[in-house]
């Protein structure tokens, strides 16, 4: 014991100078208690994207708490605590550092909550990622695909990507090229492919009908609106496709292969 005075405060050191510093020390553990206690009232209280600054500031608080209180004991005693202030200023610039990344998520994930490019729901396309926003926490956007996976985005990179929002109105427009053949009455052609695209339920209202010629004929640009998710994009396309082609084979008028599609012949060669 001896030993151990001598050390903290390099006398002997009696009962009236112990108990002074073990209830600083106590006070210290109190304190960080009720921080502990107290954030985790207020976490029930925030929202998500507030969750992690609200947790790693209370945690600061509690170690600096007990760094303080701890501290003041070993003063009473006599000690000399300039390692502990080093200590703490090291502990506060790692919390820095820490709190950095932290605090950009927050700033990024509220960035895209509150501006109305899209919200929780909507269907968008990032890059090559395309499905449905299913959350945005604090530090990314979680993008659920159509094989059922969730893509997870930090928000930061969010901010510089460019999004396409799917369901960003009402409607949405597609479109279906189509080439007949050279020679096609072009005005009656039209007229088949709107009736046609008329009865079709997942078509809203229909589009223009463009034309230009290519190599293997006159390709005709089909534009339909439709309700404005992914999947009901797919539907009205898939919906699309064969109503025109049945209407236009059943008036007799002639689709022509694509004007990139090439018949290649494979010759074997002879056997000497």
């Amino acid at each position: 014991m001896s030993k151990l005075d001598e050390a903290i405060a390099g006398e002997q050191l009696t009962g009236e100078d112990v108990l002074p510093a073990l209830i600083l020390v106590a006070i210290g553990f109190f304190l960080a208690w009720l921080t502990r206690r107290w954030s985790r009232r207020l976490l029930k209280r925030v929202d998500k994207q507030s969750e992690p600054l609200v947790a790693f500031v209370a945690r600061v608080a509690q170690v600096l708490v007990l760094a303080v209180f701890v501290g003041w004991a070993l003063t009473t005693l006599g000690a000399d605590i300039g390692w502990l202030t080093l200590m703490v200023a090291v502990a506060a610039f790692i919390g820095v550092l820490a709190a950095r990344s932290i605090v950009e998520g927050l700033g990024a994930g509220a960035a895209l909550t509150t501006r109305a490019a899209f919200s929780v729901g909507d269907e968008i396309a990032v890059d090559d990622v395309v499905g449905e926003v299913i959350d945005i926490t604090s530090r990314t956007t979680v993008i659920r695909v159509r094989d059922g996976r969730n893509v997870h985005i930090p928000n930061v990179e969010m901010l510089d990507k460019t999004v396409t929002v799917y369901t960003a109105g009402e409607e949405r427009r597609s479109s279906v090229e189509v080439i007949v053949d050279f020679g096609t009455d072009l005005d009656r052609a039209r007229n088949v492919i709107r009736e046609a695209l008329a009865e079709v339920d997942r078509i809203t209202r229909l589009g223009s009908i463009r034309s230009k010629v290519v190599s293997s004929g006159v390709e005709l640009s089909i534009r339909f609106w439709h309700a404005p998710g992914i999947q009901a994009g797919n539907d009205a396309r898939d919906a699309a496709i064969p109503a025109i082609l049945g209407a236009l084979a059943d008036a007799d008028i002639g689709v022509a292969p694509p004007a990139d599609i090439a018949i290649v012949e494979h010759h074997q060669p002879s056997a000497p």
